[in-house]
């Protein structure tokens, strides 16, 4: 009946495919159409992706179900694909807002490849209608106000799955927030004011540099090494600003994929606690490693480290639910600034997490989203290297490409001209509170061997190299 894409998302193209056959009048009003299991197995998908597809289309009204008898079209006159409203003038990916914009779908970018989330095929039966259900006749707690600190089942099972990680923390130093990006902000709000001095990794996550200096803190970047953070750089720069609090990514670090090696991770402490200055520990990603890497909570047991995760990134960007883990005596101020912006978290996500993770699931699916990345990864790294890019950590693991572009290439004018053509990059200026980074991209390991980004690469890097620095925009 249709043919899929195994690199789209199945259930979309089943819709649109569907739209199109009743439109075109192939699927008559009245048509019966095949059972979801018969379709499933046609197609070689899950069931539950032809349930989504058909629950889609039943909201749409071109489709009705009859108990027992299946699944008809009904068809109206004039009935078409929904008009889509008109998109606002894009804004370029080469900032903040714009990249953001991009990732989470505000431009029509065919190839994101600047994205730092999970592809969406790869993700699609992660939240099936029966998880859905499950969690809420498993779960009463789903339909009824969360508490601020999140319900205790679910920071239970948190604590449970860090334990699987060798990070013992108790529950009840478990903060629930909507996404890792809450996170930063109640630690932030609870620690930094206006003039206080942070340290960040140059390059590091764009969107700490931003909210800090949202904000009015004073940003002291610190080089990022294949091993960890500079640490003479660190001691020195500690040593003169007395800073308030490092911000660090220790295990698939965003941009470059690196990971601390356990000697950094010991000395940066010695350093925390030389200088007085806390630590706030992002591991959103550490999931993604296949190898047990030594994370800095690990060490400390929450003496000088804040530590933050999130499930946004492995399991499902629609469940914005993060966590912090901190000391007792922080608590109360990171619950205050919580309840002040946003009351609680959802009681619904928090739920679906619980049922997750107590039936083993999120494990198996971490598992396979591991041996999708290093399939990726096998196949972007060396199609990259072919249209002269040098990436570093190639060998490593998880989402992120570090890729140092051909002599020539700049990389905030091959962003915009990515951009005019649908392709999503993510320029290394962003990354770099320094500014540098003008010769570097982040990379989606995803997407690295998408045809139309190696065709677009190449083009631009043999461009370059014919007519000098000046950049060809497609």
């Amino acid at each position: 009946m249709f043919t899929l894409d195994p690199q789209q998302p199945a259930t979309d193209q089943i819709v649109s495919q569907m739209l199109a056959a009743i439109d075109s009048g192939r699927l008559g009003d009245g048509a019966r159409l095949p059972s979801v299991r018969q379709l499933a197995a046609q197609l070689e998908v899950s069931v539950f992706t032809v349930v989504n597809a058909y629950d889609r289309l039943l909201a749409r009204g071109c489709i009705r179900s009859r108990v027992g008898a299946g699944y008809f079209v009904c068809r109206r006159p004039g009935m078409g694909a929904p008009a889509l409203v008109a998109a606002e003038t894009p804004t370029l990916p080469n900032t903040p807002l714009g990249l953001v914009q991009g990732v989470l779908g505000g431009n029509p970018f065919s190839v994101p490849a600047g994205s730092g989330f999970l592809p969406e095929a790869w993700l699609e039966d992660t939240l099936a209608p029966a998880v859905i259900t499950r969690a809420l006749r498993r779960h009463r707690f789903a339909t009824q106000p969360a508490p601020a600190q999140g319900h205790p089942a679910v920071r239970e099972q948190i604590a449970l799955r860090l334990a699987q990680q060798q990070v013992q923390l108790p529950a009840a130093q478990l903060l629930t927030t909507q996404g890792a990006t809450q996170a930063f902000d109640l630690v932030l709000r609870a620690s930094v004011r206006p003039g206080d001095c942070v340290l960040v990794e140059d390059p590091g996550y764009f969107m700490i540099h931003a909210q800090l200096r949202a904000m009015g803190a004073k940003v002291l970047a610190v080089p990022r090494r294949a091993d960890g953070p500079d640490l003479d750089v660190l001691d020195a720069l500690a040593r003169e600003h007395r800073p308030r609090l490092l911000f660090t990514q220790t295990l698939l670090h965003n941009p470059t994929g690196g990971c601390t090696s356990p000697q950094v991770a010991h000395r940066l402490l010695l350093l925390a606690e030389r200088h007085d200055f806390w630590v706030l520990e992002d591991d959103v990603y550490g999931e993604l490693a296949s190898q047990p890497g030594m994370r800095l909570v690990q060490i400390d047991g929450l003496q000088r480290v804040l530590y933050v995760g999130s499930f946004s990134k492995t399991l499902n960007p629609g469940l914005r639910l993060g966590y912090i883990a901190a000391p007792s005596d922080w608590l109360p101020r990171l619950l205050e600034h919580k309840v002040m912006s946003t009351l609680s978290g959802s009681a619904l996500n928090e739920a679906v997490i619980t049922d997750i993770l107590e039936s083993g699931r999120y494990r198996r699916h971490t598992e396979q989203l591991r041996e999708r990345l290093a399939r990726a990864r096998r196949a972007s790294v060396p199609a990259l290297q072919a249209c002269g890019i040098q990436l570093e950590h190639a060998d490593g693991e998880g989402i992120f490409l570090w890729a140092r572009l051909p002599d020539g290439l700049d990389a905030d004018q091959l962003t915009r001209a990515a951009a005019q053509v649908g392709i999503l990059l993510a320029p290394g200026t962003l990354f770099s509170p320094s500014g540098q980074g003008q010769s570097f991209l982040r990379i989606h390991a995803a997407y690295g061997s998408d045809p139309a980004l190696l065709a677009f690469l190449c083009d631009q890097a043999a461009a370059s190299q014919t007519s000098g620095p000046r950049l060809r925009l497609a």
